[in-house]
């Protein structure tokens, strides 16, 4: 059975209210230099439609708001995009999206991304204020995941579409501009659905993920298959200015499903990143058919090629990190345990584990009272914090009574009990991806 058929049971089911709460009940206590929001997207069917089919699925945001020591609010609120306005409107076919995939912030905005779509404004409510192409025509909306340049503030976005140029790549600059849009060496349409960031480059991922017209008319709501045939390759490719300077390395094919990190050393490129077998998502339906593991590819850029080799085997998924430094600088990173259940392997787990890069010794924290735990977002103590000082937050759901947590760990104490535990005052299905909303 595929991840798609368990969506409709148990923590996978949709919630069919918004709802907003204030002054939460906390066990422990929440950190007072904690000053600020928690989000999480996810999908989340409308009540009057058959969560079976997945077009009818929507975005859901849920939000925690913490501060002076206390777990101060919590809402939940649908993402309801417009239509693509007039001016929106592209030469090429792109949907409003629906924010199910991820959050991420720029220039004090709150943006929810889906596949194939323009990015949703949303408010610190969590309201849908409306669509996004920052200011100009955003050629074929924003792949899920983003890049912010910690030392430029810039952001970076690629998009991928079906149709020529089958990639771009956009420059953001602070003030939520879009400043440059091109066109990237592209030959085919592959799905592109996260990349790596450089002082001087962007790293991409070429994966034999193709657009599939026969999955289009079938009705998926992402028409893509998987072909190794096609074979794989991995990109160097400038920032800025021109794209002819482009490196590739051909390697076997394996889908890389987030990025963990990336940095260049001498002549090597050295990416992390949790990937899967070459097999998965043949069928974009069925999650069983390997497990996710975080592993290391090495870019010999004088001698031309790639090698991958295994971090860790055990299965696991949603790789979290200190922000504020940038990718390839840090030493620890956050994992979350895939758990395994008769029908497959679930996208949530008991236990997170934290790497050691350096060392690369594993430390296990384990999620209390037996409860599943998704995606964890790093929240650091204070801005000059050294790396890994912190928090880790994230929403728990415990099976035996239906009930769900916001859960605050201090992120380099593995043994330590939870620091708080906010109840929620409904259940929070499993989602995707968040972020932290600092207090201005």
């Amino acid at each position: 059975m595929g991840q798609s058929d368990r969506h409709p049971r148990d923590n996978f089911a949709p919630v069919t209210e918004e709802c907003s709460a204030l002054d939460l009940e906390v066990r422990g206590r929440v950190p007072a230099g904690l000053d600020g929001q928690y989000v999480r997207t996810g999908r989340n069917a409308f009540p009057d439609s058959d969560p079976h089919h997945r077009p009818a699925h929507a975005g859901m945001v849920h939000g925690t708001r913490l501060g002076s020591g206390r777990a101060l609010s919590y809402r939940n609120r649908w993402i309801r995009p417009p239509p693509i306005p007039r001016h929106m409107e592209r030469d090429v076919l792109v949907p409003a999206g629906d924010g199910s995939a991820a959050l991420f912030t720029h220039a004090g905005q709150l943006y929810a991304t889906a596949e194939l779509s323009l990015p949703c404004l949303l408010s610190s409510t969590l309201e849908t204020l409306g669509l996004s192409d920052f200011g100009a025509a955003l050629p074929a909306g924003a792949a899920p995941h983003t890049r912010q340049d910690p030392r430029t503030g810039e952001l970076h976005v690629l998009s991928y579409h079906f149709e020529l140029p089958y990639v771009r790549h956009h420059r953001i600059n602070g003030r939520g501009q879009l400043v440059e849009s091109r066109a990237l060496p592209w030959q085919r349409p592959s799905m592109v659905h996260d990349f790596g960031l450089l002082e001087s480059h962007l790293v991409v991922f070429d994966m034999p993920l193709l657009f599939s017209e026969d999955a289009l008319l079938d009705g998926q709501p992402l028409p893509y298959r998987w072909h190794p045939e096609e074979g794989a390759r991995i990109g160097l490719i400038p920032r800025k200015g021109s794209t002819v300077d482009a490196e590739w390395f051909e390697l076997e094919p394996f889908w890389v499903s987030h990025l963990a990190g990336v940095q260049s050393t001498q002549n090597q490129i050295v990416i992390d990143a949790i990937v899967a077998p070459p097999h998965y998502q043949r069928d974009f339906t069925d999650e069983a058919e390997g497990q996710r593991r975080l592993a290391r590819c090495t870019l010999d850029r004088a001698r031309k090629v790639a090698l991958l080799e295994t971090l860790d085997g055990d299965p696991q998924e949603h790789p979290a990190r200190d922000t504020r430094r940038p990718y390839g600088e840090s030493r620890w990173l956050w994992t979350t345990a895939r758990e395994h259940d008769p029908d497959g392997c679930l996208p949530v787990g008991r236990r997170l584990y934290r790497h050691d890069l350096v060392t690369g010794a594993r430390a296990e924290v384990w999620i209390p009272e037996s409860g599943l735990c998704g995606e964890v977002t790093f929240v650091p103590a204070d801005e000059r914090a050294p790396e890994g000082k912190g928090w880790l937050l994230g929403y728990v759901w415990h099976p035996e009574d239906e009930r769900s947590e916001l859960l605050v760990l201090d992120a380099m104490q593995p043994d330590a009990a939870p620091v708080a535990r906010v109840t929620l005052p409904q259940r929070v299905p499993f989602g995707t991806h968040g972020c932290w909303l600092p207090a201005n």
